[in-house]
């Protein structure tokens, strides 16, 4: 058979064609691809135009229907394609068909792109303590969420994101959707009675620089100078370099690791000395004689527990799959817990609560072990104060409001030290290990570029608890914002940027110095210096003592508010108060502030607190401060003649800080130099 026969038989196979076929005409694909974010459920943006798109052979010919309309169009010779549809009102549910591909159940509505770090990843399952009703009992087919999952790229922007589907607010989804993203869609849906669809694209712990594009960041200097970006981005695309760094970086693990002595489990490990929960193992209060280590290296815990035959009966009746939680809040680092010999639960890193069920008949009467081996390479760990560590008996997460309650916090625990670094390697560091997801547009180009052919109402953007020392944030957030809008083709794309909560005690009194005060500021000067954007202030939601708060219910109310004034055009939706004008009346200084309300107020009615003021010297002092008018404060203090400068809330936990407006929402903390 000759080749052009065998050809022609393959076409026919593919395509249904005849046998003859004619070079003018376009050869029909055999297969469509579809990007991952049209697919079985997903929500359209209502009121713009209706892209689709994917792959295909090369000049293949492709039939679009959607709506009752249908378009055609041949796919060029890279064999992409892209068809618009007209703008539509909300609505559905519609299929598409494409071909022979047939994509179902698809709702035309309100899509926000909600980006950034874990606060935005954090799930419902995480925050079901808190909203246990919402965790076991809401659904809503209205409600639906496309997530997208952690990969990088360094080449270039990629055609389709790595995985990602949509899902639907069912009791079966609704604890693996993004909590705070979930809160929001829930408010616009009651709000407007449409469908909503929120893309979740973020990635915990990521700097902004890999959501940059290269472009964008071969423009701007870095910590190093103007080689900074163009030589990290240079050395991403070598394989034989990433390679050689991950080899490096291995062997120097491997070798840190080496150091330590080797962990000879709880049996072995020699002396049991009582121990404080919750305190860190170099803490002075960790035992009644003081630090039990000051090495990194891994620590056995062990409590034992006396339970009632009461306690057993409750376990044996109260949930039928468990006798009850066991809530260890959250420890440094790594865990491994055991009850009475068994595993029942591991984590492997600080920030996830440690919620670990213990299965049937697990608990008996008497005296019951609790085992819990924590590790930590970089440092001494522990356990975190002013969290929860309870036995909760009879019982399934998140309900724990009829357990028979166990405290596990205080005296009563044994300690004894495991694997540990020996006084000879003390100076030795641990090694530097890379994390590729977090280097230079490689987000952007895995997660973001492939997205941006989708229609959006607008962006939520909650980021910034990572590289909180660099000063050049608010540069690169402006920037930011200016390419998305560019991807987007939308220079007015409403842009909501959330603002960093308090975290973290103080290193002393204010006035003090802190990353995450600047950080703050730099939040609200971008959002201030580009036009439709806004910013929600964060404060009286964060926990001092974890990095994920879990009222993200009340955070959403904030983010969904700001949404209303800023994409739907209601003027009278509440916002924080923030500065926009600092004048010096004598030795006073008078700040003008916009979203006031009905005015400003204290939120406990006591005098303002955490003002400060520094002269030409630069160093701030504590000010006395109080409301002058509806959208007007004045601040002063007797030790500085000529003021130049004002700061309010700036520490990692300002709890003082106590100014907000007639809606109750906290006015911003800022810096501000006096205008002249």
């Amino acid at each position: 058979m000759s080749k052009n026969i065998i050809i022609a038989v393959l076409l026919t196979i593919c395509t249904g064609s005849s046998w003859i076929t004619t070079p003018q005409e376009p050869v029909t694909a055999c297969a469509i691809t579809l990007p991952k974010v049209l697919s079985d459920g997903m929500v359209l943006q209502r009121n713009k135009p209706i892209p689709f798109w994917g792959r295909s052979k090369p000049g293949a010919a492709i039939r679009v229907t959607f709506a009752g309309e249908t378009r055609s169009v041949t796919s060029d010779s890279e064999g992409n394609w892209q068809v618009l549809f007209p703008a539509m009102e909300a609505g559905g549910s519609y299929t598409l068909k494409v071909n022979n591909t047939v994509v179902k159940d698809i709702l035309i509505g309100e899509v926000w792109l909600f980006s950034g770090q874990s606060n935005v990843e954090l799930p419902v399952s995480r925050v079901a303590i808190k909203y246990p009703g919402v965790a076991t009992a809401y659904s809503n087919t209205q409600i639906r969420e496309f997530r997208t999952t952690t990969h990088y790229d360094f080449k270039g922007p990629l055609k389709d994101v790595y995985q990602g589907r949509w899902k639907i607010c069912t009791q079966e989804e609704i604890q693996s959707f993004s909590a705070l993203g979930f809160f929001f869609a829930r408010e616009l849906h009651e709000n407007k009675n449409i469908p909503v669809g929120v893309i979740v694209n973020a990635v915990g712990g990521s700097p902004l620089d890999a959501w940059l594009d290269e472009a964008t960041l071969r423009s701007m200097p870095g910590p190093a100078g103007k080689s900074h970006y163009p030589d990290i981005l240079d050395d991403l695309k070598r394989d034989t370099w990433v390679d050689s760094v991950k080899q490096a970086e291995k062997e120097a693990l491997a070798h840190y690791r080496s150091l330590f002595t080797t962990d000879p489990g709880p049996s072995g490990s020699g002396k049991w000395i009582p121990y404080h929960v919750p305190s860190f193992w170099n803490g002075a209060d960790a035992t009644p004689e003081g630090p039990l280590s000051h090495s990194p290296g891994s620590v056995w815990f062990r409590k034992e527990i006396h339970l009632s035959e009461a306690q057993i009966d409750k376990a044996a009746v109260g949930a039928p799959d468990r006798d009850g939680m066991l809530i260890l809040g959250t420890m440094v680092d790594a865990d491994k817990t055991f009850v009475n010999g068994t595993p029942v639960g591991s984590t492997g890193y600080q920030y996830p609560p440690r919620i670990y069920s213990i299965s049937k008949g697990l608990l008996k009467e008497g005296s019951n072990e609790l085992l819990v081996r924590l590790e930590n390479f970089w440092g001494p760990g522990g356990f975190i104060s002013g969290k929860d560590y309870s036995l909760y008996i009879g019982v399934a997460h998140p309900f724990y409001d009829n357990a028979d309650t166990v405290s596990l916090s205080g005296d009563g625990w044994l300690a004894c030290t495991g694997s540990m670094l020996p006084d000879e390697f003390a100076d030795v560091s641990y090694p530097y290990s890379t994390t590729w997801h977090y280097q230079p547009a490689g987000l952007y180009n895995a997660l973001l570029a492939p997205l941006t052919a989708v229609p959006v109402k607008g962006v939520v953007w909650y980021q910034g608890e990572s590289a909180t020392h660099r000063r050049d944030y608010y540069k690169m957030l402006c920037a930011m914002i200016d390419k998305w809008r560019a991807d987007w083709k939308d220079e007015n794309m409403p842009f909501i940027i959330v603002q960093l909560p308090e975290f973290m005690k103080d290193a002393g009194p204010w006035p003090v110095e802190t990353d995450w005060a600047w950080r703050r500021d730099e939040q609200r000067r971008a959002a201030l210096n580009r036009n439709h954007s806004a910013l929600v202030v964060g404060l009286g939601l964060g926990e001092w003592n974890d990095v994920h708060p879990l009222n993200k219910q009340e955070l959403a109310k904030r983010v969904f508010y700001t949404a209303k004034f800023l994409a739907y055009n209601d003027k009278n939706a509440p916002l924080s108060p923030v500065p926009r004008k600092a004048v010096l009346r004598g030795n006073k200084v008078i700040i003008s502030f916009s979203h006031t309300g009905k005015g400003l107020e204290s939120r406990n009615g006591q005098p303002l607190q955490h003002f400060a003021i520094a002269g030409e010297n630069g160093r701030f002092v504590r000010a006395q401060a109080r409301i002058i008018g509806k959208n007007r404060i004045e601040i002063w203090t007797q030790d500085i003649v000529k003021p130049q400068q004002v700061r309010y809330a700036w520490a990692n936990d300002p709890g003082e800080a106590n100014l907000q407006n007639s809606s109750k929402l906290p006015a911003s903390p800022f810096q501000w130099v006096i205008d002249k």
